[in-house]
């Protein structure tokens, strides 16, 4: 489904409708009148609601996302990543819109704005696995993308061999698929990448987790230890998700119950 039109579909869909019983403030009658012209494809009436809406009531979020909507099916995507920012800083928990925002602002030209809002969706992402298997290996891409484009040698390489590890975890659970690169190709790929961006920014614990993690898929004990004593070392001074440093602690203690069972 093309971005405007899932745009649509969620500000049309994802909030509950309105009891008849109960009272429903001017602002919300506005709000629902522009519903009503955006399902009868008059978006001009319904963006005319909208904005009598918020004139009603500036702290209605669902305007700013219903605006994002009518705009992008205008084709004004400028106008559209404004309301959407202004829904995000009132609905900072609603994720699956940010990524979006990232996507629409990558396509306006603003990557630095838009790798704000990608790394930002990561972190939340990280701990919701549904959202995670869905989006973060194409946020890695676009991360990858920016960074190449910023010239930004440890972004890119980072990002890449993040995107590999998950797409390989993605693979391990398909079945063989002749001419593809098997699960176990693209860890070592995601090593390769990974390695590179350690030895540019050596002081960075993030690269040294994945390749921990990454090791540790590919069975192999003394680089993946190797590596989680380095990413233990870096924690404290440079930047890890919240996922990544809770994932990083529980990873240390399982080291540590498994060095005394022994």
């Amino acid at each position: 489904m093309p971005f405007s039109a899932w745009l649509i579909c969620i500000s049309l869909l994802a909030v509950d409708p309105v009891a008849p019983t109960v009272t429903v403030s001017p602002a919300m009658r506005s709000w629902q009148a522009g519903q009503e012209s955006m399902l009868r494809a008059d978006t001009d009436a319904a963006i005319a609601a909208y904005r009598e809406s918020l004139r009603l009531d500036p702290e209605l979020s669902r305007n700013y996302l219903s605006l994002a909507a009518a705009f992008l099916e205008k084709g004004q995507d400028t106008t559209a990543a404004e309301h959407m920012g202004n829904y995000l800083r009132l609905q900072p928990d609603h994720v699956v819109v940010r990524v979006h925002y990232a996507d629409l602002l990558l396509r306006l030209g603003r990557p630095s704005e838009a790798r704000e809002q990608f790394e930002r969706f990561v972190a939340d992402a990280q701990v919701r696995p549904a959202l995670a298997e869905e989006h973060l290996v194409h946020c890695h891409s676009r991360l990858m993308e920016i960074a190449e484009g910023l010239e930004d040698e440890y972004s890119e390489h980072l990002h890449r061999g993040i995107g590999l590890y998950l797409l390989a975890k993605q693979r391990a659970e398909l079945p063989d698929a002749p001419g593809e690169l098997s699960a176990e190709g693209m860890l070592c790929k995601a090593a390769g990448e990974l390695t590179l961006a350690s030895r540019g920014r050596p002081d960075e614990a993030r690269p040294c987790w994945y390749l921990s993690a990454v090791w540790t898929e590919l069975a192999q004990r003394r680089p993946a230890a190797r590596w989680l004593r380095a990413a233990e070392a870096a924690a404290p001074f440079s930047y890890l998700t919240p996922g990544e440093r809770d994932a990083l602690r529980l990873a240390s203690r399982m080291g540590i119950e498994e060095t005394h069972a022994r």
